[in-house]
């Protein structure tokens, strides 16, 4: 069964901040300005003309990942995450090509991703993506 894109409702929120807190969680430490957007989606991204999108399968929803504008014609791809039970089944592809997608018809030459090389099976994703490494200055 294929993945489905969903948009943002105030109703999914709560797996948004779930999906994400659950990998930061992991791998780091959720710091303030992660709480308040994880908390606070619709006023921190919806409200400044970002876009939240959501991966289901079979019906459920496993994935969940956001499109922030950054300055005119960049926007940034952020907060993926997916339900650790769920990963192998495409949602994280799906949910970057959708973006990518969303990115080109908003009119944007740059789509961004900061990412930490400790996330070797994001990186993986991003580089088979075509999406090439850029050192931050």
């Amino acid at each position: 069964m294929a993945i489905t894109i969903l948009p943002f409702s105030p109703e999914r929120a709560p797996l948004f901040d779930k999906f994400n807190r659950d990998w930061i969680s992991e791998h780091f430490t959720i710091e303030p300005f992660d709480d308040l957007v994880l908390t606070q989606p619709q006023k921190m991204i919806i409200d400044s003309g970002g876009e939240i999108w959501f991966a289901a399968y079979e019906g459920e929803v496993i994935g969940a990942c956001a499109l922030l504008p950054l300055l005119p014609g960049i926007l940034e791809f952020t907060k993926l995450g997916v339900d650790a039970k769920a990963r192998g089944k495409g949602a994280a592809r799906a949910l970057l090509r959708h973006c990518r997608d969303r990115a080109a018809e908003k009119g944007a030459h740059t789509l961004r991703i900061f990412t930490n090389t400790t996330l070797k099976p994001a990186n993986l994703l991003y580089v088979s993506e075509q999406f090439v490494e850029v050192e931050m200055s």
